[in-house]
């Protein structure tokens, strides 16, 4: 029977997969039931504020033709100097990933009861997979994250050439704990989400875990 209590105090689930994936559509969902969310994302803007050392690296490494008035990282102007090429990707991710990594793992500690939900696209890149209880990768076709990149504001050559840019599902399928798939619509992903909230409460989710 369905009954609300966790198998242990603290359950953290990372929820990771491409731009476009739909893994914050499922983050937001859970949130709503009740679950404490950090998002990698936000974690990324409190870095690039003016005077971190992250912020430093950056304009050295992109110039200050990403900067803004107040001299404040426009986080627009980098993605377009930073996803050009994997070279330029790569200089990016070695500057930031290892500080997102670091916050990520300070606030985990400082959350102690509940399920905790990690949204974070670098989930498996950055191997904080190991550090979850639980790693879900959510997936879609490719047709739909671009649909959903041109939404968010890119042209359609631009979010082809960024998703050619991050890692492919398959050399991380296999990493993860459950694999979502979302090539539905918004209402089927909704209730996918419910069913993982009812599964992470649910007798079925503790005997898997106590057979770990």
């Amino acid at each position: 029977m369905f009954d609300r209590k966790l198998s242990q105090e603290r359950l953290v689930v990372g929820i990771g997969g491409n731009t476009g994936s739909g893994k914050t559509t499922v983050a937001n969902e859970l949130k709503r039931y009740g679950a404490k969310i950090i998002d990698a994302d936000q974690v990324a803007g409190t870095l690039l504020r003016k005077g971190t050392p992250e912020y430093k690296k950056l304009v050295k490494a992109f110039g200050k033709e990403i900067l803004v008035k107040g001299d404040q990282i426009d986080r627009k102007a980098l993605a377009a100097r930073a996803f050009k090429t994997r070279a330029t990707v790569k200089k990016l991710n070695a500057i930031t990933h290892p500080a997102i990594a670091a916050r990520i793992r300070e606030d985990l500690e400082k959350t102690k009861k509940g399920l905790v939900i990690l949204d974070a696209a670098l989930l498996f890149t950055v191997g904080l997979d190991k550090d979850m209880d639980v790693a879900i990768l959510v997936t879609a076709p490719e047709r739909l994250k671009v649909k959903r990149l041109v939404d968010s504001g890119l042209t359609r050559d631009e979010a082809k050439a960024r998703l050619k840019l991050q890692e492919p599902d398959s050399r991380v399928w296999r990493r993860a704990d459950f694999v979502l798939e979302n090539k539905g619509s918004l209402a089927e992903l909704r209730r996918k989400s419910r069913a993982l909230w009812n599964f992470f409460y649910s007798a079925r989710f503790q005997n898997l875990r106590a057979g770990k």
